[in-house]
């Protein structure tokens, strides 16, 4: 049973009572994300997810990590594009710790300056590993071709430069602009009535907010031009991602590209990996996965292979693309497609940290939830007529883009990849 209540600061709650769990997962959702950052001030979003597990003005960093152990409970956070989250996982009867735990963390934060400084070299280390992680960079890479025209291309972290320059000046005012109830979503899911929580909201949150502010609301167009970004990296294997326009958040062709997403890259049966690996022996794994955002979402192919056969697998990929254009998907495809996706949202649904966070997104950017029976019912109601004009519309010649990272930057990948 979902319950929700938007209050009168804006500030929203989310409660999803689940039957026979011992635990209660909560999400503090904010949000924010890199897409509003402005010059001066990329990845201070990831920053201060950080910084709020260093120290508030009655708990140290270890405090936070020794309270939060000795109940069991698992804690962690994460930045995205639009969006940064704090999450616990414990028993119910430990729930009331971990929400007040959060609230310390979100009003009481002190940011030290010896503490930032530390921490700004752990960021650093973060960036660098990824730059070295080759299916990382090229990922980084193909946001920066595709959303080449607004802040998705940026890396959620930053850039070296840009994260030495943050303050706590800068962390506070960011924070005072975009940490508002406005901007805040409480989710909990599993062992745990409205009430109960209504009550925890009430004592731990509702009370310290000291400003209010404006709801984040990022609207962004992606250009439709065809890029190509390339990364020389000394490995065995080279790297290649490839975006095609996908859906916003909200789009009615979502359902359609989920499912054509399990057809055409997700799974041993898949087109993909058919044709790919099975037939041609040319990689381990390929897969695609479709993103919706608010600048219009990618669908993004991965693959990685020995230099030489990065033609040979771009071609095959390029053909398999041109046949499900011109005609989409067998009955058999479909209708397998449209049943793995089905029995993933039922598991799914099984996990309170997948229902409190999937509940904390809706509430945060729609002002409403969806129910496992909804989702389920919006996937039933796509025919198999859908499948073919959407992939004519995001499969198209003159929008995509490539990133290769790998020991050949000379080679010339839309030589291989041409798509009609």
């Amino acid at each position: 049973m979902v319950k929700t209540k938007i209050f009168k600061n804006g500030l929203k709650l989310v409660v999803d009572k689940m039957e026979n769990y011992e635990s209660v997962s909560f999400n503090m959702f904010v949000k924010v994300g890199s897409v509003c950052e402005e010059q001066g001030y990329y990845g201070i979003a990831h920053y201060i997810e950080h910084m709020l597990f260093k120290g508030t003005a009655t708990r140290s960093s270890l405090d936070i990590s020794k309270e939060l152990d000795k109940i069991g409970a698992n804690v962690n956070a994460y930045t995205d594009k639009e969006e940064t989250v704090y999450y616990t996982k414990s028993t119910a009867e430990n729930t009331e710790k971990c929400v007040e735990i959060l609230s310390d963390m979100l009003f009481n934060s002190v940011f030290d300056k010896k503490e930032m400084a530390r921490e700004k070299k752990v960021v650093l280390e973060e960036i660098k590993m990824y730059q070295d992680d080759a299916p990382s960079r090229a990922e980084l890479l193909v946001n920066q071709a595709f959303y080449s025209n607004n802040p998705f291309g940026r890396d959620v972290a930053g850039t070296i430069q840009s994260v030495k320059s943050l303050t706590r000046e800068k962390i506070l005012a960011f924070m005072q602009k975009y940490y508002v109830p406005q901007n805040i979503t409480l989710s909990f899911a599993g062992n745990i009535d409205f009430e109960t929580a209504l009550k925890l909201v009430e004592k731990y949150y509702l009370p310290y907010f000291k400003q209010n502010g404006n709801d984040v609301k990022n609207n962004f167009e992606t250009a439709n031009n065809i890029n190509v970004l390339k990364s020389f990296k000394d490995n065995a294997q080279s790297q290649v991602c490839i975006s095609f326009a996908g859906v916003k958040r909200g789009d009615a062709d979502l359902y359609v590209a989920k499912i054509f997403d399990v057809a055409f890259g997700v799974g041993m049966s898949s087109i993909l990996f058919q044709r790919i690996r099975e037939q041609l022996g040319l990689v381990y794994s390929i897969y695609s996965n479709t993103i919706a955002n608010s600048a219009g979402g990618d669908m993004t192919i991965r693959f990685a292979t020995t230099t030489k056969n990065v033609p040979l697998a771009l071609t095959a990929i390029a053909e398999e693309i041109q046949k499900v254009k011109q005609n989409g998907l067998t009955d058999e495809q479909f209708e397998n497609a449209k049943n793995n996706l089905i029995s993933t949202i039922k598991l799914s649904f099984e996990t309170t940290s997948f229902v409190s966070l999937f509940n904390a997104k809706n509430m945060a950017f729609d002002s409403k939830v969806m129910t496992k029976e909804q989702y389920i019912k919006g996937v039933k109601a796509v025919k198999q007529k859908d499948i073919l004009p959407y992939l004519n519309k995001i499969l198209v010649p003159n929008n995509f883009s490539i990133s290769y990272v790998g020991d050949n930057t000379r080679l010339n990948l839309q030589k291989y990849f041409l798509i009609k």
